[in-house]
C-alpha cells in the first residue's frame, strides 16, 4: 500500500551491474575500538546499510544480491557497541567512504539503523554528497527515547523512502513522518508485522525493485548514471 508516491519510477536494465564483490574493511576509532565491515562492488556512488539491533551485516546480503546498479559500492558494517544513537558510527563510515573517492551517498537503514540514517540526513542538510535516505521500520520514539523532533524531520530535503509493515509498532510514526517530510517522499506498507530486515523474508523482490528505482531516480539528477 503506497501512501505517497512522489518519487518517479525508473525501470531497471537487466544488464546493469550487481554489487557482488565482497572485501573487508576496518575503521579504527580508538586503540581498542573499531568498525568492521564489508564492501560490495565498486564505483563512486555509495549505499551504506546500517543494522538493526541484531547488528548482523549478513541480514543485508539478500537485498544486496538483488540490487542492479552500475558504479555503486555497497557498505555493510557492525556497530562496535550497543547504543541508542548509532549515528556517529554511521558518520565514521561515511568519512571512510569519502576517503575511497565516493562522491554521492544514499543511506539505508533498518530499525535503529534507519533512525541513524535519518538523524545523519537531518544533520547534513547542506551536505550535497548525501543524496537520499531509505528507512525500514524506523520509529520517531521508542521506549521513551525521542530520536528526532519535527523540525529536524522537516529539514530533510533529499528524497526519502520509508518501508514498513502495516502492523509494525512504528507504523504510526511513519505516517507522522510522511506528514512532516517535504517532497520528494514515499511511504510504502506491506501486510503483516515484519520489522526491519525481516521484511526481506517475504517482500525481498518488491523491496529490491523499489530501492533500484529509488536509486536511479535520484542519482540520474547528478549525472552519475
Amino acid at each position: 500500500m503506497v501512501l505517497s508516491g512522489t518519487i518517479p519510477l525508473v525501470v531497471a536494465n537487466k544488464d546493469e551491474s550487481k554489487m557482488d564483490i565482497e572485501k573487508p574493511f576496518n575503521v579504527s576509532l580508538t586503540k581498542d575500538k573499531s568498525i568492521t565491515g564489508n564492501l560490495y562492488g565498486s564505483g563512486d556512488i555509495a549505499i551504506i546499510f546500517s543494522n538493526m539491533d541484531t547488528n548482523e551485516q549478513s541480514e543485508w546480503n539478500p537485498l544486496i544480491r538483488h540490487l542492479r546498479l552500475d558504479r555503486c559500492m555497497g557498505f555493510t558494517y557492525t556497530y562496535p557497541t550497543h547504543m541508542n544513537d548509532q549515528s556517529e558510527i554511521l558518520e565514521e563510515v561515511i568519512s571512510y567512504a569519502h576517503g575511497l573517492g565516493v562522491k554521492k551517498i544514499v543511506l539505508v537503514g533498518a530499525s535503529r539503523g534507519g533512525v541513524a540514517s535519518l538523524k545523519v540526513a537531518a544533520r547534513n542538510v547542506n551536505n550535497d554528497s548525501i543524496v537520499g535516505v531509505i528507512a525500514l521500520s524506523a520509529p520517531i520514539e521508542y521506549e521513551g527515547t525521542i530520536f528526532y523532533n519535527a523540525n529536524e524531520l522537516k529539514a530533510i530535503k533529499i528524497p526519502k523512502l520509508l518501508l514498513n509493515s502495516e502492523k509494525d509498532g512504528g507504523a504510526e510514526d511513519n505516517r507522522k513522518m510522511l506528514e512532516l517530510f517535504c517532497d520528494p517522499k514515499e511511504l510504502f506498507f506491506y501486510s503483516g508485522d515484519a520489522h526491519g530486515t525481516e521484511l526481506f523474508d517475504h517482500e525481498l523482490k518488491s523491496i529490491a525493485t523499489k530501492i533500484n528505482d529509488f536509486m536511479k531516480s535520484i542519482l540520474i539528477k547528478y549525472d552519475t548514471i
